[in-house]
């Protein structure tokens, strides 16, 4: 599977944080099937502070839901490979040697993109954080001016991430390799299925352009 084969929707890559629907009172189930009836293609399944095997639990209960859109494993290398499912890395986690599914990595500088570009494997795509103050990273600074000189040094698919929201996304560069990740302003409807079912909708409607 290649990058372009899970990142279809070239605006929006939305991430499905367990701790943020958790503190909006939203279950998984609801947000993953609102997304997807709004047209989401690509849904990140991110869940830090749970262990791996509830972690695997919640994702093949979500599964069956995404089956229009593309799942990304956040961090759980093992649970992307045996359910063959894509997988996202932070900069610092381990990259097994031998990765059999597509993964992308998160970058914060330079100097780490170039670690992540001469992985082996390679990376499928690669994320860069953070755009705007984020209260899911308080501690990483912005890195909007990094985002040209990313999309010049490598071909690859680029995901912004951090604090982006349908205003401020109009600040950011626009190509047809960046995706931008929703976490939070996923909620500005209200924490139902059917408003993430709008908030997607409209996302996409705004963002077909891009």
């Amino acid at each position: 599977m290649l990058a372009s084969d899970f990142l279809k929707r070239a605006s929006l890559y939305l991430i499905c944080d367990g701790e943020t629907c958790a503190r909006h009172g939203i279950t998984l189930a609801d947000f993953v099937a609102g997304a997807v009836a709004g047209g989401a293609t690509t849904i990140q399944y991110r869940h830090k502070e749970i262990s791996p095997l509830t972690y695997e639990r919640n994702l093949s209960e979500i599964l069956p839901l995404a089956q229009r859109a593309t799942l990304i494993v956040n961090d759980h290398a093992e649970v992307a490979e045996r359910l063959q499912l894509p997988l996202h890395l932070g900069q610092d986690d381990a990259l097994p040697p031998q990765l059999a599914v597509p993964y992308g990595r998160s970058t914060h500088s330079l100097a780490e993109l170039e670690r992540a570009l001469t992985a082996t494997p390679p990376p499928a795509y690669i994320a860069l954080g953070t755009m705007f103050a984020s209260p899911t990273k308080p501690d990483v600074a912005t890195n909007r001016h990094l985002i040209e000189e990313y999309l010049a040094r490598t071909n690859l698919p680029l995901v912004l991430i951090g604090g982006i929201t349908r205003e401020n996304v109009r600040t950011l560069p626009r190509s047809e390799r960046i995706s931008y990740a929703i976490i939070g302003d996923a909620f500005r409807y209200g924490a139902t299925s059917a408003a993430v079912q709008r908030y997607v909708a409209e996302w996409i409607l705004e963002n077909r352009l891009l």
